[in-house]
């Protein structure tokens, strides 16, 4: 048991050197963005697996597993991609280290707590879901609390500094299309109206700027085409998230008006991802063209396998493709860092709304 708690422990000092590294890297190419006025910003994450940067529990996540984090860290650190993921790249923007995972918190020097913390846990969404794990009203919590710990400072010094990034939804709808219940136009509303109170909840404990994702195509998503033979989107499933996305504008645009300030801020993953998925471009000499970029990077031998699975004697059950820093999908449902890098080159622009 000892020895266990040892490895334990030397594991998860590994992992929070591990998330500074990419920090560091990331700071030091992106000195040129530091345009707080406010001393350093801080970034509050909350949402799901594209947010998550090592919330999730090792013993249920793959994420935790082989070949996760080959690219970025080198080793699984539980990004549910290759390597970086949207809050990482985030962060860079800022100029700040990806903020720390909210269970590592303790592991952590105080001052690598400057640049504010990740609640976002892989699986859950702004209601409860299959994948189990804290929803988004239950991360707020955490905020909360660690707000009441005085771990930040006043409010007016978050308020001065701070960004938040939210990124859900999609398990919602994993969870609504396992289960139909209600009308699915019903549905998005409920989830929508939820949402909002939480996005309020957030800018009422302090936070001046509140990003929040729009979900991405889910038709597009290697589970859905896979379907297909990774040959186009399932159009009906993209219209998930085409009315999610409408229903999604116009409450921000209420919240906007109400707070008199333009604190709600949309980063648009759908045509982001979208324009991504469908324009080849050319990288490093190679053309996406010879990558489809439906198709997934790692992938389970067979259908009751997934990106890495091993069986009871640990031989891999996955194949990763030859040139993961050229995919646009890590696994079925996870963009790749060279994925993600796509999606935050096309909301770039946007992420300046952030300073105003």
């Amino acid at each position: 048991m000892e020895k266990q708690a040892a490895i334990a422990t030397s594991c998860l000092f590994l992992l929070y050197i591990a998330t500074f590294t990419v920090a560091e890297v990331l700071e030091s190419h992106h000195h040129h963005h530091r345009h707080n006025h406010h001393g350093s910003v801080k970034l509050f994450v909350f949402g799901d697996s594209y947010a998550d940067t090592g919330n999730t529990e090792k013993s249920v996540s793959a994420s935790w597993k082989e070949p996760y984090g080959i690219n970025f860290p080198g080793k699984p650190a539980g990004r549910f991609s290759d390597g970086l993921v949207l809050t990482d790249y985030i962060a860079s923007f800022l100029g700040i280290r990806s903020p720390v995972p909210y269970t590592l918190r303790k592991f952590v020097k105080k001052s690598k707590l400057e640049s504010g913390m990740n609640f976002a846990y892989g699986g859950t969404g702004v209601f409860d879901t299959v994948f189990g794990g804290p929803n988004l009203t239950t991360q707020i919590d955490f905020f909360q609390q660690l707000l009441e710990q005085k771990l930040y400072s006043t409010k007016n010094d978050v308020v001065d500094s701070s960004i938040a990034l939210v990124s859900v939804a999609g398990n919602d709808y994993a969870a609504y299309f396992g289960n139909h219940t209600e009308d699915f136009a019903a549905a998005t509303k409920s989830i929508i109206k939820q949402l909002a109170v939480d996005l309020e909840r957030i800018y009422g404990l302090g936070v001046g700027k509140i990003a929040v994702t729009a979900i991405g195509p889910l038709g597009c998503l290697p589970r859905m085409t896979s379907f297909l033979s990774y040959q186009n989107c399932s159009e009906v499933a993209n219209l998930v998230s085409i009315f999610h996305n409408q229903i999604l504008r116009q409450k921000v645009e209420e919240l906007n008006k109400e707070t008199k300030k333009s604190s709600f801020l949309i980063l648009d993953l759908y045509n982001a991802s979208l324009s991504a998925i469908m324009l080849p471009k050319h990288h490093q000499g190679y053309s996406t063209l010879q990558i489809n970029p439906l198709k997934p990077c790692c992938v389970g031998v067979s259908n009751e396998y997934s990106c890495g699975s091993v069986n009871e004697s640990g031989a891999k059950k996955y194949t990763v493709c030859d040139k993961p820093k050229l995919s646009f999908f890590w696994d079925t449902i996870h963009p790749s860092q060279n994925g993600w890098h796509e999606v935050y080159s096309a909301i770039k622009s946007s992420l300046r709304q952030l300073y105003l």
